[in-house]
Parts: C-alpha cells; structure tokens; sequence
C-alpha cells in the first residue's frame, strides 16, 4: 500500500513538473515572438522601428497610359487606385503629402517600355520659408529629385527606364522622399509633416503630349461639364 502511494504521489510531482515546464516554456515562446513578431517589413518600419511614417496598403494600380489623373476631389476614384500611403486629402488645393515619405502604386504591363512620370505639384506654405526638395524613385531606383520655393506650384518630369518595370512584371511602386519635410507646429510628430500638395500625375510613353495638369483628367473635365 505505501508503495502504491509512493508511486501515486510521484506521478503526481511529475504531472505538476512537466505542467511548469509547460508553462514556462509557453511564456518563453509567447515572449519570443513578441520580440520577434511575424510581420512585413513595412509593418516592422512603421509600428516597431519608426524608420518610415508610409505604412502600405493594397491598391490596384489601375491606370491607363498617358491618362492625367487629378489629385483634386474631382476624380478621387483615379486617384486612391494610385494612392498607397503618406497621403491626406484630397481637399481643393490638392492631395497633400503627410510625413516623411509617399507612395503611388501602378500596374502597368511588362510591355509598357520608357516612360515619363509628370508630378504637377506644390509646394507648402512653410512657417519658415523653406524650399521642398522631393526625391523620387521606382521600384527602389532612384529616378531623381526636383526643388519647389515655398508655395510654386510646378510640374516636373522624371524618366522611368523600361528595365525597372520589366523586371517587376509591370508593376511600378513610385516613392516620393522629402527631406525636407515640414512641422506645422512646433514639436509635431514626423507622421504629420507636411511638403506638397499633389495635383495631378501622367506617365507617357517618350514622344506622347505631356499633360498641362489637372484640368486634363477626362473624369475631371465631365465634373466640371455637369449633366448631359
């Protein structure tokens, strides 16, 4: 009998060890991914690292070669299938950037060739004065950068080698940098600087009319037409 007991008392201890051990090896693992979380990479920059304020999110792209589309309120369905992130608006003077960096999405075609991106943008008003230097690049290749003075509106063009979109099976992901991003009020957070308002894109082939600006966006022109 007292042997039955000895025996029934160490399964018990066993049970509870390998409980603990359970346990504590649960709240080890539970510990391990909070340190080390699956996520995207753009995930990990915006929430854990804040090494970006332009958190992506899924747009189509969709987009027809050549087309201007407005980044006024009068073609917003152009416009948000472009619009990943760094973005705010739009309101009457343009789609103003928000943060440190921007992004457009479109899907092109592996056929699309050399292009030409126009950017029809303005600068802020800063409350200093200062000039918005804005970098672009594709796909992670630079494309260049252009100088706005405070409150210019201005249009600039960049070229987009073919090679970049071919290699990404004819998608084209634009980031807009700005260095020189503006606090509208003393100790804002970055994810709320501001440095252009955006009014209105155009890719097109090398030889194909550059767009004059927003007023060229065919959704934009019926608006402003009113009814049939």
């Amino acid at each position: 009998m007292s042997s039955a007991r000895f025996l029934t008392a160490r399964t018990r201890w066993f049970a509870i060890l390998v409980l603990i051990v359970g346990v504590a090896g649960f709240e080890l693992y539970v510990s391990w991914l909070a340190l080390h979380p699956a996520v995207t990479d753009n995930y990990r920059a915006y929430y854990i690292d804040q090494t970006t304020t332009c958190l992506d999110k899924p747009v189509s792209g969709h987009y027809t070669l050549g087309q201007t589309v407005s980044f006024l309120p009068d073609d917003t369905p152009g416009a948000w299938a472009l619009r990943v992130c760094g973005w705010d608006g739009p309101v009457g003077d343009g789609t103003h950037s928000i943060g440190t960096r921007s992004m457009l999405h479109f899907m092109l075609g592996s056929t699309a060739g050399d292009l030409i991106l126009r950017l029809q943008m303005t600068a802020i008003l800063a409350p200093d004065s200062r000039s918005q230097r804005i970098v672009v690049s594709g796909n992670g290749v630079r494309l260049g950068e252009a100088t706005i003075a405070n409150g210019v509106t201005k249009s600039v063009d960049f070229a987009v080698p073919a090679a970049i979109v071919e290699a990404s099976g004819g998608r084209l992901d634009i980031a807009l940098d700005y260095p020189t991003a503006t606090e509208m009020v003393p100790n804002d957070s970055n994810t709320h600087y501001r440095s252009i308002k955006l009014l209105s894109l155009q890719l097109r082939r090398p030889g194909d009319p550059p767009s004059a600006g927003a007023q060229d966006d065919p959704v934009a022109r019926r608006h402003h037409a009113g009814p049939d």
